[in-house]
């Protein structure tokens, strides 16, 4: 079933955790979790060998059958405990939304997984207050395991798993400082490496050039605002691509076409967008007609409901909702994902069948350009909330090249040693991420409600 798709195993060449740890020893490894994943290889093959066949047209996807073993199965978690989950038909149930998650303490009851391994995460944040995650083991899994495997093959690429690496996903997380690298338990593809660069130290664009040279990934990850900014700097350097890979993809946010055609131009391979969420994993990702295809061999249904306000028969271009009930920490019936969408169920150009993307018109991050070269890209603040829990909301807009305005919310009942404390760490927090100086206004403000369209990170800036 595979042959098409992945290298022949005697074309395979690897590189142990060991042997790229002698020569990377900041990397991490956890040992535990690789167990782990290593224990549900047999699940990871047979969810591999499902996308296979549904990606190939031999297995049609199944009607999702709303029942009252989906009921059970929902029943722990608080934010289903409502009556209409349990009367209600599929059609007629409420949609969810962040901003709804956020009025309970606790929405999901994850230890209705007793037994199973669980991992948390964090919302990015860019349109409200992080949500923290849960994942179950087996969840996890395939989601760490598969998700790049399945973008390949839903982009049409072919034969990977000859290099010793796999993929290189490049961040400006301060969480992955040092990097991180984890082992396929299928053995199909080589080593996962995510590195971490910061962007305002000009070192940092050549130490990641020499490590994109030394491993030779087949494939190299980043979001739009984090490959905008490094193909900027080595643009300006008149550097070449330090790699060839099978193909470059962006995911986290909308992939603009002039950007897609620079990435592709600047390392010669096809850039794919994968689409994602934090709270329910892959989602899908482009074929070669640029279409966004739906898995629902991890999720079990998706829609297009009218965007909130407007006609009811205005689905064309409505909001996404996904029907998730493979992750029991955290299962999703009618999620609004927050992304605008062209949806259909039909089959693709490409002869795939549906549902599919044939457009999304949302999830678009801003990168603030500082001029004279110096970009900033707002994910350096990701770590905001967790850094200063009395932080309620906030908003950095870009009033002219070097001049900003923060708007600050921070929680009531502070004192005024502590409100006072919390503004000057923001504060600083906020200008010790700029690549240079710059003006920076402070406002405390309360934000009414964050709506659909709400942006953290604006920029008045037209030219």
């Amino acid at each position: 079933m595979h042959e098409d798709y992945f290298a022949p195993a005697s074309e395979r060449r690897r590189r142990t955790v060991d042997d790229l740890r002698t020569d990377y020893p900041s990397l991490e490894f956890d040992a535990e979790r690789d167990a782990a994943d290593r224990a549900e290889a047999s699940f990871i093959q047979a969810s591999l060998d499902e996308f296979i066949a549904r990606l190939n047209g031999r297995t049609p996807s199944a009607a999702f059958a709303w029942d009252n073993g989906s009921r059970e199965r929902i029943s722990p978690h608080p934010v289903y405990q409502r009556e209409v989950y349990r009367t209600r038909s599929f059609d007629d149930l409420p949609t969810l939304n962040r901003a709804m998650l956020r009025t309970y303490p606790t929405p999901f009851d994850y230890e209705a997984t007793a037994g199973s391994t669980v991992y948390t995460d964090r919302t990015s944040g860019t349109s409200g207050a992080p949500l923290t995650v849960y994942y179950s083991q087996t969840f996890m899994a395939q989601y760490l395991h598969l998700n790049m495997i399945k973008v390949a093959l839903a982009g049409g690429i072919e034969g990977i798993g000859r290099r010793p690496v796999f993929s290189v996903r490049i961040t400006d997380n301060q969480a992955y400082k040092g990097g991180v690298v984890i082992p396929n338990p299928l053995d199909l593809v080589g080593l996962s490496v995510i590195h971490h660069v910061d962007v305002t130290q000009g070192e940092a664009f050549e130490e990641l050039a020499r490590l994109l040279a030394d491993l030779d990934p087949e494939v190299v990850i980043a979001k739009p605002n984090l490959h905008k900014i490094l193909l900027e700097h080595w643009e300006r350097e008149g550097a070449e691509a330090p790699i060839r890979p099978l193909m470059v993809v962006s995911g986290g946010a909308m992939l603009l076409d002039e950007l897609r055609g620079r990435i592709g131009g600047f390392f010669g391979c096809p850039v794919i967008s994968a689409y994602a969420i934090s709270e329910a994993g892959y989602l899908g990702s482009e074929c070669p007609r640029r279409h966004i295809h739906l898995d629902e061999t991890v999720h079990e249904r998706f829609e297009s409901v009218p965007v909130e306000g407007a006609a009811e028969d205005d689905t064309a271009r409505g909001e996404l909702t996904v029907t998730s009930m493979s992750n029991d920490c955290m299962p999703l019936v009618r999620y609004r994902v927050g992304d605008l969408v062209d949806f259909t169920t039909e089959s693709c150009a490409c002869g795939r069948p549906g549902p599919l993307l044939r457009e999304l018109r949302g999830r678009t991050t801003i990168v603030f350009d500082l001029g004279n070269g110096f970009l900033l890209s707002p994910t350096r603040y990701m770590d905001m909330f967790k850094d200063n829990p009395e932080l309620v909301e906030y908003q950095l807009t870009q009033k002219q090249r070097r001049s900003f305005h923060l708007g600050i919310e921070l929680r009531s009942g502070l004192a005024a040693h502590e409100r006072e404390a919390a503004l000057v760490r923001i504060r600083n927090t906020v200008e010790a991420g700029m690549p240079v100086p710059a003006e920076l206004t402070l406002e405390e403000r309360v934000f009414e409600g964050e709506g659909a369209k709400f942006a953290r990170f604006r920029s008045e800036v037209t030219a």
